[in-house]
């Protein structure tokens, strides 16, 4: 009987013979002006968080003198298994790769800073404002989080499909990655689209279960291949940080260091030994949430409205639905905008701002500098057949992954609709349609992707507003 050989996901400059050309390439490729440019960007464009923005994210870093798609890989392994925000951490990771330490520091800031600092802004107005202003902004998002489809469908496509040609046992592994995390969600919105109950739910694995199932299951095949004899693994070297593991230990250090500038921020503005105790509450939750920031709500209401630090109402009539109509990292923002509300009730609106300051460095900090020393241990074990198995094998499940972050952001939609009094199955039909538009608009003009995203929520709020 034949053996099949997984064909590697990588491109063929990729491959195991390109080796001595990456080894000798400079270390510092993209500026660390770009790289801030770039995380910025995805800061303000990158509605729908975590998973949502890995194609996002692999659209701005992959490519010409940039990041190699193996080592974005490494990166997107490591922001699925630690805890904390996966964009600041995909962001330090790869400002670490392309730049160095300053690059890692200044990118997670940059990619957490716009959303967090437009929450904050928005629940300082909230008062005045009213609910009008979420609302807004929630219409607004139906037109760019179909962009975002279009960027998951994309991604999701040259990985199974590259040269237009689907690859059998890589999509079967997607799919599969998809019914694990996403049949649940699926029939969910498929009840709520019909108006019907649901008597059952089906069980699912979050995006940090199914990631460590897939790297079972990849370390199952390893143990298989040194069975046989086999050292040959399936895909070309692991990435390599910049300087090596110290590389990457420096700049743990370095990104650690925000928690000690953000704690020390929140105890000169509200001093005491309450503060400290807040402080230890906001760094414990984010070094404990596991499974983005969908994950982090759940983990948020146990610490913060359970224990009465938060009133439900604030955390579940403000804070989340402005977390989650804005662009960013929804951990941060929750973070940030709880840290707000408790020092506004403190009597200062500063120290609201300085607490919640202090929580994105706290957030921020912590996540990044636990993925950048797993980081250092990945890159000490590049030569190993399991490192290198799991830049073959997790690219389908992250495809899977990224599936079924669609049909959530669909559900989304349907629930922004629902709310907006519009039929929610019309909101899902746009927002494909809108989707199918984008690769149209394409081949006809050289649109920037900014200009269609702009578009794109413009007219989702004008359609909304008109009815």
């Amino acid at each position: 009987m034949r053996h099949w050989t997984y064909p590697p996901i990588q491109e063929p400059a990729l491959s195991a013979a390109t080796a001595p050309a990456r080894a000798a390439r400079p270390a510092r490729r993209m500026g660390r002006w770009r790289h801030l440019g770039a995380m910025l960007k995805v800061g303000v464009i990158g509605f729908g968080g975590g998973s949502a923005l890995i194609p996002v994210m692999e659209k701005e870093l992959v490519g010409g003198r940039r990041l190699e798609e193996h080592e974005f890989v490494t990166d997107t392994v490591i922001a699925n298994i630690t805890p904390g925000a996966l964009p600041p951490k995909l962001a330090a990771l790869s400002g670490l790769q392309l730049n160095g330490s300053i690059a890692a520091l200044a990118g997670a800031l940059a990619v957490a800073l716009p959303g967090t600092a437009a929450t904050v802004a928005l629940l300082a107005l909230f008062s005045a404002l009213g609910p009008g202003a979420v609302s807004v902004i929630e219409a607004a998002s139906l037109g760019i989080s179909a962009f975002i489809l279009y960027l998951l469908a994309h991604y999701v496509v040259k990985v199974l499909a590259p040269g237009g040609r689907l690859r059998p046992v890589p999509s079967i592994i997607a799919v599969l990655a998809f019914l694990l995390s996403g049949a649940g969600k699926t029939v969910t919105l498929g009840h709520d689209l019909a108006d019907a109950e649901q008597g059952w739910m089906l069980p699912e694995l979050s995006a940090l279960g199914l990631v460590l199932a897939a790297l079972g299951g990849i370390a199952v095949v390893t143990v298989g291949q040194m069975v046989r004899g086999s050292s040959r693994a399936a895909a070309g070297p692991a990435a390599t940080a910049p300087g090596g593991g110290r590389g990457a230990m420096r700049a743990a250090a370095l990104v650690s260091a925000l928690v000690v500038v953000g704690a020390g921020l929140a105890l000169i503005a509200v001093p005491g030994i309450e503060t400290a105790g807040f402080l230890g509450l906001i760094l414990v939750s984010t070094v404990s949430s596991f499974g983005g920031g969908e994950a982090y709500v759940g983990v948020a209401d146990g610490f913060f409205v359970a224990s009465g630090i938060v009133d439900s109402s604030v955390f579940y009539g403000q804070i989340v639905p402005v977390a989650n109509a804005l662009p960013g990292p929804i951990l941060v923002k929750i973070a940030a905008g709880v840290s707000y509300t408790v020092g506004l009730e403190s009597g200062s609106v500063i120290a609201g701002v300085a607490l919640a300051a202090a929580a994105l460095l706290l957030t921020v900090g912590s996540c990044c500098a636990i993925a950048l020393m797993l980081l250092a241990g990945y890159d000490r074990a590049r030569d190993s057949i399991f490192v290198r198995n799991i830049a073959a094998y997790i690219l389908p499940v992250i495809c899977g992954l990224l599936a079924s972050t669609s049909v959530s952001l669909l559900h989304a939609s349907a629930d922004i609709a629902e709310g907006a009094g519009v039929p929610p199955v019309w909101a899902v039909v746009g927002s494909v349609l809108f989707a199918l538009l984008v690769p149209v608009i394409h081949r006809v003009a050289k649109v920037p992707d900014i200009v269609l995203i702009l578009v794109f929520g413009g007219a989702s709020l004008a359609l909304l507003s008109l009815v």
